[in-house]
């Protein structure tokens, strides 16, 4: 008896380190309208990668702004190139835009635990109230 409970123990413990080396995706579905984000605030794990889906059900276009973090393998789609309330924001370390009543994703793996204001830089809503929190751990 006591040889199959060692023998149980060794091979959950076997199998226990073959499956813990895959790095899952946090996949988290943000809403935008005016003048907020649903959820706020976001939670996410440093060094974990995260896929952010924006789901405009505003009127207008929003964007999906944080200044400064630290973040690696940047990705979008679905996103506006070129949106003209928002003007050219290359200075920002994340930023997506998504036009009314469309959706997009913002792929990112954030590097350095804190917690990052996250803004639409469309002219108005951000003094409108429209931020919300990113907090890496």
């Amino acid at each position: 008896m006591m040889k199959k409970v060692i023998l149980i123990a060794v091979l959950a413990l076997a199998l226990a380190a073959c499956g813990g080396s895959a790095v899952e995706t946090a996949q988290i579905t943000v809403t935008m309208k005016e003048f907020a984000y649903d959820p706020n605030p976001i939670t996410v794990a440093a060094g974990t990668p995260v896929e952010i889906t924006l789901v405009n059900e505003g009127a207008v276009e929003h964007d999906f702004v944080i200044e400064v973090i630290s973040v690696t393998d940047v990705s979008m789609d679905g996103a506006m190139e070129d949106h003209e309330m928002s003007g050219d924001h290359e200075e920002f370390d994340l930023h997506t835009s998504t036009p009314a009543g469309e959706s997009s994703t913002l792929t990112f793996t954030p590097t350095e635990p804190g917690t990052y204001q996250i803004f639409c830089s469309v002219p108005g809503h951000k003094e409108a109230g429209m931020v919300a929190e990113l907090i890496v751990k």
